[in-house]
């Protein structure tokens, strides 16, 4: 900072007089202007029958500079406003000492804004010298020392003032930037529900609409082919049935959205009648947090069309293990063998998440997904999760989580 800029006042400083008190500027005017009569009057009141020239010249250049203060002046004038009130109180001081009534005023205005160097600077300087030029006229010492302990005194108080609004300022700063951060959270969370909802819908109709098409593409190649009529009834059924699914799945996606808990092994074992998939489970059944079930749910979902998409006529088994702390999900398919009722293969719609859509979906979830090609030919995808989501860290009271 440098010296210049040290006796400008800051934008952000509290005005003069009463501003820590009064906010209204009206009334703080009326305040600060009835003050400036008190103290002219006091001052003619009490100077005595000859005060000589030099008094009441010192009193009428200080009425101005207060009332320029009341007035509202900025930059360096403020400076200047002040230095001529702490002067011209020590200067009508010298015949009656309610002068350095001025000079506390503007000490205490001083300290309000400026930094402390500048506002002793500003509040001492004149006094000082003038005290210093009349020392062979007059009781130097004394006077001093009452100048000097009004200023100070001035500006103890109006660094107490300054204070009062600076911590007053950061409250309403700290209180102003929580609710701006709760407004932020509160929308960020707003905005991840409507992702979340509008993800989950979308699979849900890219399953049931992908696994539709499948269906079809079946029961057209049947047809086709002049199967049996039983056969044909089955896949209609079949495709009913899919139907029926992708409406249950969206009510259960908004559920699990709120929040509401479901065993995964209950849905999945309804997809695997779906997929005509063999289903074996290791362990005993437990249920697991909302996320967790939706995860490994659009995990084995994923899956199992991916295998109809991509081996028609495989065999393809689930299996899911509860222990302790996680549920493990594996899905797999042999290679695949077309029988003469199989239908072909369709085109990929797109419509599922992949792969990395599968992975994403269960690290948020607090696990980890291994794939890959199988050594006869097939393919295999592995999840592991916490089925509780405080199970992420180590248990601090030394359960084993056999409570879940």
């Amino acid at each position: 900072m440098n010296v210049v800029s040290r006796f400008i006042p800051a934008a952000d400083r509290p005005g003069i007089g009463l501003s820590g008190m009064i906010p209204d500027p009206r009334v703080r005017a009326a305040g600060m202007l009835a003050g400036l009569g008190v103290s002219i009057w006091i001052n003619v009141a009490t100077l005595p029958s000859d005060p000589g020239i030099v008094a009441p010249v010192a009193l009428a250049v200080a009425a101005p500079a207060w009332i320029a203060l009341i007035a509202g002046i900025r930059g360096a004038r403020v400076a200047a406003a002040v230095a001529v009130m702490c002067a011209a109180g020590a200067v009508i001081a010298v015949a009656d000492p309610n002068g350095l009534i001025f000079t506390g005023v503007a000490a205490s205005t001083a300290a309000v804004a400026f930094d402390p160097v500048a506002a002793l600077v500003l509040s001492t300087a004149g006094p000082v010298a003038y005290c210093l030029a009349t020392i062979p006229h007059g009781p130097f010492p004394g006077r001093l020392l009452a100048t000097a302990a009004v200023a100070l005194a001035g500006l103890a108080a109006g660094a107490s003032r300054r204070e009062i609004h600076q911590r007053a300022r950061h409250s309403t700063l700290v209180a102003t930037e929580r609710r701006r951060t709760e407004l932020a959270r509160a929308e960020a969370e707003l905005a991840g529900e409507r992702n979340r909802l509008g993800r989950e819908l979308h699979d849900v109709l890219a399953h049931t609409l992908g696994a539709l098409s499948i269906q079809l593409t079946a029961i057209d190649t049947l047809a086709r082919t002049d199967a049996p009529r039983d056969k044909l009834i089955t896949q209609i059924e079949l495709g009913h049935e899919l139907v029926g699914t992708g409406l249950d799945e969206a009510r259960q996606a908004v559920r699990a959205l709120r929040g509401e808990s479901a065993p995964p092994a209950a849905r999945i074992k309804r997809l695997c009648e779906l997929h005509q998939a063999e289903l074996k489970l290791d362990g005993s059944p437990q249920e697991c947090d909302a996320d967790t079930a939706l995860a490994l749910y659009r995990l084995a979902q994923e899956a199992l069309t991916n295998a109809a998409r991509h081996a028609p006529g495989a065999h393809v088994s689930v299996r899911i293990g509860f222990g302790p702390r996680d549920v493990t999900v594996q899905v797999g398919n042999t290679r695949p063998v077309p029988g003469p009722d199989t239908p072909a293969a369709p085109i990929p719609s797109g419509g599922g998440f992949g792969l990395q859509g599968m992975r994403e979906r269960i690290q948020q979830a607090g696990g980890d997904l291994q794939a890959g090609p199988t050594p006869d030919g097939g393919w295999r995808i592995a999840a592991r999760v916490p089925c509780r989501r405080d199970n992420l860290g180590n248990r601090s009271d030394g359960s084993d989580g056999s409570d879940l």
